[in-house]
């Protein structure tokens, strides 16, 4: 039996994001997503009594956060167990990259491995729904396109890698910026599915989130690094709810360097077919 589980959670894109409308007070969206080779790592080990301790390398406690959330989920399905939990972040927080959500499928799957929880009848989409969106996606990741309440994804098998290089703003808090779309309404929407033909296509897809003006209301960050990003030819996106903004790159880390050269922060990634590995 396993002692120790390791696993690389990948951040991820949105590469559209339309609201939908409302259900039962939440927002819902379609949003097509991207996983980025930016991971957290999540490590769980048992330890042979029913504690859970928590080690990050962030500002993570144990008592008000989605990774408590996930235990809890498991400890209802199948009891009492023990762990130790390290998680090393390496998204940033609230950019809206899905680190939250990656470090809670981290921990659902790790634990999964370690305890048999797969073999012991989980259902991984039900645990999912139960601590928050994106969690789902997460546990595979890829390109994909989100739906609902973040609780439904449907996944495709497109092998494309795109050059993609961000800049982080600062946190910025989901539920403000939903409150701010809700008084100053959102950019135009896009069609998915002409977004999906482009990706299999290899074509360069037409990007849009409509959180962007209620997140830009919030954050000046957002605007600078959106207009950095455009200074050297670059159409910039922001991902999420967060302050992270993106562009797809041919020449991701040459783009990095010449932000960085101006005084900005910027990091090369690239998009990947799979979000989520054992290490």
């Amino acid at each position: 039996m396993l002692d120790k589980v390791r696993v690389k959670v990948c951040g991820k894109i949105n590469l559209s994001l339309n609201i939908t409308g409302i259900s039962n007070g939440l927002h819902t969206l379609s949003s097509m997503v991207a996983s980025v080779d930016v991971c957290d790592t999540v490590t769980v080990r048992d330890r042979l009594d029913d504690k859970v301790n928590l080690i990050c390398n962030a500002d993570y406690r144990i008592d008000d956060n989605i990774v408590y959330k996930a235990v809890e989920a498991l400890r209802k399905q199948f009891g009492q167990f023990g762990a130790d939990i390290v998680v090393d972040k390496a998204l940033p927080l609230a950019g809206g990259m899905g680190g939250s959500s990656a470090d809670a499928a981290g921990v659902i799957v790790a634990l999964s491995r370690l305890f048999d929880f797969d073999k012991r009848g989980l259902d991984m989409k039900k645990t999912c729904s139960l601590i928050g969106s994106d969690v789902y996606y997460m546990t595979r990741g890829g390109y994909a396109e989100i739906k609902g309440t973040g609780d439904r994804a449907e996944f495709f098998d497109i092998e494309r890698e795109m050059g993609i290089v961000y800049i982080y703003g600062g946190e910025l808090l989901t539920g403000k910026v939903y409150s701010a779309f809700d008084a100053l309404g959102g950019d135009e929407p896009i069609n998915n599915g002409e977004l999906l033909a482009a990706l299999k296509e290899g074509k360069k897809p037409q990007l849009n989130n409509m959180l962007t003006r209620a997140a830009m209301s919030l954050n000046d960050n957002i605007k600078r690094n959106a207009d950095a990003l455009s200074s050297i030819g670059l159409d910039p996106n922001m991902t999420g709810s967060g302050s992270v903004v993106y562009a797809i790159s041919d020449d991701p880390m040459g783009d990095a360097a010449r932000l960085n050269a101006k005084g900005y922060k910027a990091v090369p990634t690239r998009t990947k077919s799979r979000g989520i590995e054992f290490v």
